[in-house]
């Protein structure tokens, strides 16, 4: 598959699709107490949607465009967990059935909240490509319709709507850091920011144990990896998709790489200056910038895309608890 975009039509369509169903998410100026990061750096905040990251935008683009027929049977993902949490999410709004494949280091949190809007839950392999390929061949078995969280054009059209909506609140956009997993994230938002404003850097990070799009990038295919070790289990598929390699490839200026320990220091200053409780993911953009290992000081108006915000909550909690008196 060749370099593509998709028409800025598709994206605007999708987004008045979704209107109803999604947060016009804000964004934050730079904490006034802290200087430890640039100045001018905005933070857009897809951790406060509804199910607390970036993907029902997707996934409600996919599920409102199927036809009456396969909304009645249902639908089967795979998810690391923040995918999963908003196919459930929103076949609960839409009256549908869903079925959740997640691997068996999904945590009980994670699987609880997939579980609380009603999906079917199989768990599945050691990470997401085993569920997913299990749950890809039980939607072939039974006819169901399964949503892939990041290699498919309404997928990317829906996430892409993130970029519209940042074209309107900083007008004066000149760069933007997103973190990567599939690459469905990055490949929608920087195809419409490119074609609007050419001239804004897009930076991609990745986490250091999973950099999939960064092989493939630098192979000019699509390169499976031989494993992935990190925390951030939301930005580990083995391998992306021919088609956000290619629109990466195209539109991203930059690609780096964040370890563990960067990305924890990253959810505290986070917490502690911004009050946002994020997980590892939605962190990583801002790891990137506190490790050294990218710089916007060229750009007057960078934006950090938080992409995630679905940390547990018992274990943020568990040193209050133990105070309790």
């Amino acid at each position: 598959m060749t370099a593509y975009s998709l028409p800025l039509d598709t994206y605007r369509a999708a987004r008045e699709r979704i209107r109803p169903y999604i947060r016009h998410t804000p964004v934050l100026p730079q904490p006034p107490l802290s200087d430890e990061m640039p100045p001018q750096l905005r933070y857009k905040l897809e951790n406060m949607q509804v199910v607390g990251s970036f993907k029902p935008r997707g996934v409600f683009n996919t599920l409102l465009q199927m036809t009456p027929a396969q909304r009645e049977r249902g639908v089967v993902t795979a998810s690391g967990g923040n995918h999963g949490l908003a196919v459930a999410y929103a076949a609960w709004r839409l009256g549908l059935h869903a079925t959740v494949y997640l691997p068996a280091s999904a945590t009980t949190d994670r699987v609880a909240r997939v579980k609380a809007w009603g999906a079917q839950v199989v768990q599945h392999g050691i990470n997401w490509d085993d569920a997913h390929a299990a749950a890809s061949v039980y939607a072939v078995a039974n006819g169901l319709e399964y949503i892939h969280p990041f290699d498919a054009e309404r997928t990317l059209a829906g996430q892409g709507t993130i970029g519209l909506e940042l074209l309107e609140d900083v007008p004066d956009i000149d760069g933007v850091l997103i973190a990567i997993g599939g690459g469905g994230l990055i490949a929608g938002i920087a195809d419409v920011i490119k074609q609007v404003k050419p001239e804004v850097r897009i930076i991609g990070v990745e986490p250091v144990g999973a950099a999939s799009m960064m092989a493939a990038v630098d192979a000019g295919r699509v390169v499976e990896l031989p494993g992935v070790r990190t925390i951030a289990d939301t930005l580990a598929p083995r391998a992306v998709s021919e088609r956000t390699r290619a629109l990466t490839a195209q539109y991203v200026d930059e690609l780096v790489l964040v370890d563990d320990r960067a990305m924890v220091d990253a959810m505290r200053w986070l917490w502690t200056h911004t009050n946002q409780l994020v997980e590892p993911s939605g962190a990583a953009v801002i790891a990137a910038l506190r490790a050294g290992v990218v710089s916007v000081s060229e750009c007057n108006a960078p934006v950090a895309l938080i992409c995630g915000g679905n940390a547990s909550v018992g274990e943020v909690f568990t040193d209050y608890e133990a105070r309790v008196v």
